[in-house]
């Protein structure tokens, strides 16, 4: 047996450092720095909070973003009752986004991580309202309880992409990463949180492994609720949604094409019990991610959640739909390795593996560090699909 030490998932490249030598922080900063384009803070904005943030210091995050949210909220609400309504609904949208990163590492202080969860969603929503953005809030039915999701109506005759997230992200964040991107290229977008994800726990929704039950009931609202054509529906899942959408079209067929960036197709080989219990005795942004893990599962311990995990299991050789998969080179091993055996696994003839290296600055995990890059390559293989090209 080895005595080389765990070491967590990756999810950027090790060799480049934009603010944190915390590897979690750094990645989540990454993230924001790249969302400035779709609404998040500037840059500017980023590294000033960071700089006063002790690196690996999770309470010094959670305290300086969600200051920066409250300042954000009230410099809003001063511009709205002067008129400035666009700029309002503007800089709201950095508030939501200053709280949100917050609350990402904030599940170490019960109190604070449910008040951060008033706070993002509530600027997020008044953020969209004030920047009169075409949205709209849905609810699926799901058991004795519902799935939150939003809408961006990209109007008649537009193909319709859902989205899901993953382990760390919620409807909002997908808007940021490629959901706006994608309606401003034509699709209409729906961003649903699946069991377990987003704020779903609070609605006693936990991960579960059978991930084509809350997807299919997704797809019935969506052909009951707004008469969505599947032969123009795409489905797209990032992350631990990767595993999501993989596992639910093996048997759900209405569904014309699928995107996974990263296709997981063992979750207990990504996340065995070894790695897990790095992270709950680690300290940092690592310890921070493995409690909200713990959250979003409803478990206690990591060897619960490592059993959960291993029955994360997807064959591509059942999987009949169009397949785009996605992967970066700054992630680990283990993202790149189910990347490139999902697509050879698959027996369909269109079918699309794209690896992004440094050099494109999306080399991280979902192609976080360049949103943009994400939506391009998506939409137009999606266009190409679609033959929406011209």
């Amino acid at each position: 047996m080895s005595n080389e030490p765990i070491e967590p998932i990756q999810r950027s490249s090790s060799a480049i450092r934009y603010r944190f030598d915390d590897r979690d922080m750094d990645f989540v900063f990454q993230m924001s720095v790249a969302a400035a384009k779709t609404g998040g803070p500037d840059a500017g904005e980023l590294y000033a909070v960071a700089s006063r943030i002790e690196d690996g210091d999770t309470e010094s995050w959670v305290k300086e973003f969600a200051a920066y949210g409250d300042a954000q909220r009230a410099l809003a609400a001063d511009w709205e009752a002067r008129g400035r309504r666009r700029s309002a609904g503007e800089v709201l949208m950095k508030a939501y986004y200053a709280y949100r990163q917050a609350w990402q590492f904030a599940a170490g202080d019960a109190a604070a991580f449910e008040s951060l969860i008033g706070e993002f969603e509530s600027a997020f929503a008044d953020a969209t309202r004030l920047m009169e953005l075409p949205l709209t809030y849905l609810e699926v039915p799901f058991g004795s309880a519902s799935l939150p999701g939003l809408r961006l109506d990209a109007g008649p005759g537009a193909p319709t992409l859902l989205l899901h997230g993953g382990l760390d992200t919620c409807r909002e964040d997908v808007f940021h990463l490629i959901g706006l991107n994608a309606w401003r290229r034509g699709y209409t977008v729906v961003m649903v949180d699946l069991p377990g994800q987003g704020t779903t726990p609070l609605r006693g929704l936990h991960l579960m492994s059978e991930t084509e039950r809350p997807i299919g009931a997704v797809i019935d609202h969506l052909v009951d609720a707004y008469g969505t054509d599947p032969a123009r529906l795409a489905l797209m899942g990032m992350s631990a949604g990767g595993y999501m959408v993989s596992r639910a079209v093996m048997t759900e067929r209405r569904v014309a094409a699928c995107v996974a960036t990263t296709p997981i197709s063992d979750g207990g080989g990504l996340l065995p019990v070894e790695s897990l219990e790095a992270m709950a005795s680690g300290g940092g942004g690592v310890r921070a991610g493995f409690l909200m893990y713990l959250w979003r599962s409803g478990l206690t311990t990591a060897a619960e959640l490592a059993q959960l995990f291993a029955t994360f299991r997807a064959d591509p050789s059942q999987v009949d739909c169009a397949f785009l998969s996605l992967a970066g080179s700054g992630e680990g091993l283990g993202f790149l390795d189910q990347a490139r055996r999902w697509h050879e696994g698959l027996p369909a003839q269109n079918k699309t593996l794209l690896e992004l290296d440094a050099s494109t600055g999306a080399d991280a995990h979902c192609q976080a560090n360049n949103p943009t890059r994400l939506a391009q390559e998506v939409c137009d293989w999606l266009d190409d699909f679609f033959d929406r090209r011209g």
